[in-house]
């Protein structure tokens, strides 16, 4: 599980994040990572935090954030705002990286979700965009349930869909948390 300094990386989406603190260190009140996205980089999909409250500050580069229905041109010196139950994404849609500094709170299990979905995702266990096969979604998905779900489809639909295949999932060997042997929590090299 991260700690504060270690480094994951979604070698699929170009992500990449470095914590400056994860819920360990804050007693679980906060999750802190300097984010960067490579040119062309994005999160997997539009998601909801459900109970936490999201911040993005670009640091350097443009990047573009949907936050609920509105799409902005994300730009250093401001700091953008995503509360709980509000979907959102982040596309950097330019040919240069960004760097953004970004926050959860509270941070729950955020940084153990984080890790597993990378982790699927370098380790070749999802689609071209990132997202997982169906059945590690649904056991994943059971297990993060209070941390995020999609955008869409409906919420009804994804929990009817979880719970069903949750089950046949973890039978057949699928996990809620993946550890990468590929692709670890590593220390970032200066």
């Amino acid at each position: 599980m991260p700690r504060a300094g270690d480094m994951i990386e979604n070698t699929m989406t170009g992500e990449r994040a470095v914590f400056r603190s994860t819920r360990h260190e804050t007693d679980g009140k906060l999750l802190e990572a300097d984010y960067h996205l490579t040119a062309g980089g994005y999160v997997a999909a539009a998601h909801v935090h459900p109970r936490q409250e999201e911040t993005f500050e670009v640091l350097e580069g443009k990047v573009r954030i949907r936050i609920g229905g509105r799409e902005i041109l994300a730009e250093p010196g401001r700091t953008y705002v995503v509360p709980p139950g509000v979907a959102h994404r982040i596309v950097n849609h330019t040919s240069a990286s960004a760097h953004l500094y970004s926050t959860l709170r509270p941070a729950m299990l955020s940084d153990e979700l984080l890790q597993t979905m990378w982790a699927l995702a370098s380790d070749g266990r999802t689609n071209r965009r990132g997202i997982p096969g169906l059945l590690q979604a649904a056991v994943s998905g059971a297990h993060f349930r209070g941390e995020l779900y999609l955008a869409g489809p409906p919420l009804w639909l994804q929990d009817l869909v979880f719970r069903t295949l949750a089950p046949l999932g973890r039978a057949l060997g699928y996990r809620g948390v993946y550890e990468s042997r590929t692709a670890p929590v590593r220390r970032p090299v200066d």
